[in-house]
């Protein structure tokens, strides 16, 4: 009769701390691989921020500035992010986010108040949510089964690591 022992990996959380522990560095990819696991989420969202909005958020910043609306600056603001911050008892494993300001803004622009900004977009462009949740079907469908599979090999990976650690 022979004595096996094991250790085995069964959530991101967990193997991304191990990672960490192995490696800094494969903690660093394992994060960079699930980021980019879903260009089409992330092309997908990118497609409902218009090219130009027609009004600048502030008085004479045009595209410049911190509230200057540039479909370069959205465009690279969609991110996909790991973790994120603890709401109704739960964390996420992974966030999409945008970034950029002007366009949080315009997605979000009259969601609890009405402004002349507010009023103009959402004539203009409908009602407030008007950026990453337009695509909230594709994401759900597309983006979860990319993000679920990058999860499934980053957990595979540190389970090897693990175990070629203690066998070793």
């Amino acid at each position: 009769m022979s004595l096996e022992t094991g250790v085995e990996i069964t959530g991101l959380k967990q193997a991304l701390s191990e990672l960490s522990k192995l490696d800094k560095s494969a903690r660093f990819k394992a994060a960079a691989k699930i980021k980019a696991s879903s260009p089409a989420t992330l092309d997908n969202v990118r497609q409902q921020f218009p090219a130009q909005i027609g009004v600048s958020m502030i008085r004479g910043m045009g595209n410049k500035g911190r509230l200057g609306y540039s479909k370069a600056k959205v465009d690279k603001g969609v991110q996909i992010m790991v973790g994120g911050r603890a709401r109704s008892g739960y964390t996420p494993l992974v966030t999409l986010v945008q970034k950029d300001a002007a366009a949080a803004m315009f997605s979000q622009a009259g969601t609890k108040n009405n402004s002349q900004i507010s009023n103009l977009l959402g004539s203009v462009f409908g009602k407030p949510q008007r950026g990453l949740w337009r695509s909230r079907a594709f994401i759900a469908e597309q983006g979860t089964a990319d993000i679920t599979r990058a999860i499934d090999e980053v957990i595979a990976d540190a389970n090897r690591a693990l175990q070629a650690r203690t066998a070793g």
